[in-house]
């Protein structure tokens, strides 16, 4: 993928902003709008391969990637705000391994996605619970950055073919960790995954309060 003009990426970013409906979303909303998100990126950035090359991205200027020291983030892998310099900014922590760096990456361009109308989407995550709603926004966007690295129908070829965690792993460019997770999330290993229990009515998703089914670890 070729280096992105910043009016070229401000069109990607609102292409894919236009995706998530203009309300609030549940939980079970939210993340499929984070799978569709990652799948109409693949195929606007033409990533077609296992390894989903992120140079567009690093070195956009729409809103500026920095490399930063650990105890600058308080030893976080990344963050995204507006608060310094007026200006959306993505920072990703330098001292992490490489595959970690990516992940964090793409985890945080989904910030930038949601950034602007997060207040409205995110408002019924958590059922009143602050913490819960935290941690629902960060699985969201570990689930777009899942979706995004190691893409459904290119695991399954590639993990069939190969049967070799490390080698899958190393053909995506993500850790092992990472790659285990998301095998394990798409029952290719492992013993099978119960689907969290969710019933889907207008109010929005009730699901089970102790699954938090998307800890990857990049």
């Amino acid at each position: 993928m070729k280096k992105m003009t910043k009016t070229e990426m401000l069109k990607l970013i609102d292409v894919l902003r236009a995706i998530a409906p203009h309300r609030p979303l549940t939980y079970g909303e939210s993340l499929q709008v984070a799978r569709i998100q990652a799948a109409t990126l693949r195929k606007l950035v033409k990533a077609n391969e296992a390894e989903m090359n992120l140079i567009w991205l690093l070195e956009q200027k729409a809103v500026p990637v920095h490399l930063a020291p650990s105890h600058e983030l308080n030893e976080e892998s990344g963050l995204t705000t507006d608060l310094i310099g007026d200006k959306l900014q993505m920072f990703v922590n330098k001292n992490e391994p490489p595959v970690r760096q990516r992940f964090t990456l793409l985890h945080e361009f989904k910030h930038v996605l949601d950034f602007k109308d997060a207040k409205t989407l995110h408002s019924k995550l958590g059922t009143g619970d602050e913490q819960r709603k935290a941690n629902q926004i960060e699985w969201i966007a570990n689930e777009f950055a899942g979706q995004a690295l190691m893409p459904v129908s290119l695991v399954k070829r590639i993990w069939f073919m190969t049967q070799d965690l490390t080698l899958s792993a190393s053909m995506f460019n993500v850790s092992r960790e990472a790659m285990q997770t998301r095998l394990q999330r798409l029952n290719l290993i492992g013993e099978s995954v119960a689907h969290p229990r969710g019933y889907f009515r207008n109010a929005g998703l009730i699901a089970d309060s102790n699954t938090s089914p998307l800890a990857y670890v990049a």
